[in-house]
């Protein structure tokens, strides 16, 4: 997955998240969850943006980052395996709007607050997207073996 090019925490920047120290990745997190939900679509970008970063921080392994807590925040949890596909592309298309407003050549303008917004959407059309592209290439994965299938049964039947 691809994530954000540019974090601003602390009046600096870093290009990486594995840039920052484990007090501003920290941070990092911390902001994400403190992003006000306008929408309920909102809500589901802030949900899984702090489930990837999460799961960055968990890679971590260091200790500082086990006692900090901040794998004890509750937040709703999002399982997009588990949603229709015309609700997955109505969400990236809302998702990817939003986005595009905090498009990635602005990012040395842009506040540590507005950083922290443009971080969630870009996060979560990246696991939106990532998760389309998984549906259909398990699609045509589906198709390929039913033509496989049909094709040894038409065999199969030719041999009778």
């Amino acid at each position: 997955m691809r994530y954000p090019s540019t974090y601003k925490v602390e009046g600096k920047e870093f290009k990486q998240f594995k840039d920052l120290d484990d007090e501003r990745a920290l941070k990092v997190v911390a902001l994400i969850y403190n992003v006000q939900a306008e929408t309920w679509e909102d809500g589901i970008a802030r949900s899984i943006a702090i489930e990837e970063y999460q799961d960055l921080l968990r890679k971590r392994k260091t200790q500082y980052v086990k006692d900090s807590g901040i794998f004890k925040i509750e937040y709703d949890k999002v399982k997009l395996s588990t949603w229709k596909d015309e609700d997955l592309i109505k969400l990236y298309e809302y998702l990817a709007q939003k986005a595009s407003v905090f498009y990635v050549d602005a990012a040395p303008e842009l506040t540590e607050i507005q950083n922290t917004e443009r971080i969630v959407y870009v996060t979560a059309v990246n696991a939106v997207s990532k998760e389309l592209k998984r549906r259909d290439i398990s699609q045509k994965a589906m198709m390929f073996a039913g033509q496989v299938l049909a094709t040894a049964l038409s065999v199969a039947l030719s041999m009778i």
